[in-house]
């Protein structure tokens, strides 16, 4: 019995179109487990660098490394942060000079938040875990992962969950889970001689707090209501995050299989359409340099999730 008899349908086919390369790269490497040598991996992999949305974002990227705009926020969802984490979301390949160098620019340029223009966050003892574990996530997915300069964002992070339960001024000095769920998603991300004890209890934290809650409803604390995001399902979010960026969370933090996170994954397959596929919301599309299929992408990353959720039934 394999994962994909959960499935009303067979998606992989349409996965696998050549004219999406970065959709197709992606489902070779997590759903058909193709290694680094596989001609068809390779293949798709390169085409994915030279098509959009990837190439789109290259195209614009300076030669220091970063795009147009303030040092690293702005504008929003173009600029240079926002750029390194789609590039990270997209699958660029992450040994590629231009993505290092954007990577590298980054590193760089938080040594001296001020001068950054990231003061708003780094001149505060706490919270924007969500901009912090991204951070992490795109420098340590580009092999910065064992940089000392990385080490103060990690430690950051570490204070974030321990001393404030990722508590931030923007969600009324509460916990915050999407704040959570992007904390978790860039410790995940580094190598295992990055992951300390320290680090390693940070991500059970993490974990715990986000499985305390009923998930597919957003309960999660705020001094508002639960953002409508929540009961979609959207590609790409940058700081946000809805049941199914949470659920990838907790799979790469390797907590997938808690029984906390059935209701959550129950709830996702039930919005699967009668083909296998999942219609994905790209909320964010009008601002960004380049469109994707937002419904391919969500439809990958849910079937990821089943794969790994239910080892016992991969093929």
């Amino acid at each position: 019995m394999s994962w994909r008899s959960l499935l009303k349908g067979d998606p992989l086919p349409w996965l696998l179109e050549r004219s999406d390369p970065a959709v197709r790269a992606q489902t070779l490497r997590s759903l058909l487990d193709k290694g680094p040598r596989d001609p068809d991996l390779r293949e798709a992999q390169q085409r994915a660098m030279i098509t959009p949305p990837i190439s789109t974002i290259l195209r614009r990227q300076k030669p220091e490394g970063g795009w147009p705009g303030t040092p690293i926020y702005g504008p929003k969802y173009e600029g240079t942060h926002w750029s390194n984490l789609l590039l990270v979301e997209y699958g660029a390949d992450p040994s590629d000079p231009r993505v290092r160098r954007a990577a590298r620019r980054v590193l760089e340029l938080l040594g001296d938040p001020k001068a950054a223009g990231m003061e708003w966050i780094f001149g505060r003892d706490h919270g924007a875990s969500c901009f912090v574990g991204n951070v992490v996530r795109y420098l340590a997915s580009a092999g910065y992962g064992n940089d000392e300069r990385l080490e103060p964002l990690v430690q950051r992070l570490v204070r974030d969950s321990k001393k404030f339960d990722a508590a931030c001024w923007i969600n009324g000095e509460q916990p915050c889970a999407w704040g959570y769920s992007r904390l978790i998603w860039g410790l995940a991300a580094l190598p295992e001689t990055a992951r300390t004890r320290e680090v390693q209890r940070t991500l059970r934290r993490g974990v715990e707090f986000l499985l305390s809650y009923k998930m597919e409803r957003g309960r999660y604390p705020t001094d508002t209501a639960p953002s409508y995001l929540w009961r979609q399902v959207s590609f790409p979010l940058f700081y946000q995050a809805d049941v199914l960026f949470v659920l990838r969370a907790i799979d790469a933090a390797g907590a997938i299989d808690d029984d906390r996170a059935q209701p959550a994954i129950g709830w996702l397959l039930a919005r699967q359409d009668a083909r296998g596929r999942w219609g994905g919301r790209a909320p964010y599309a009008a601002r960004m340099p380049s469109r994707v299929d937002a419904s391919k992408w969500v439809t990958l990353q849910a079937c990821t999730i089943l794969k790994h959720a239910f080892p016992e039934m991969a093929a």
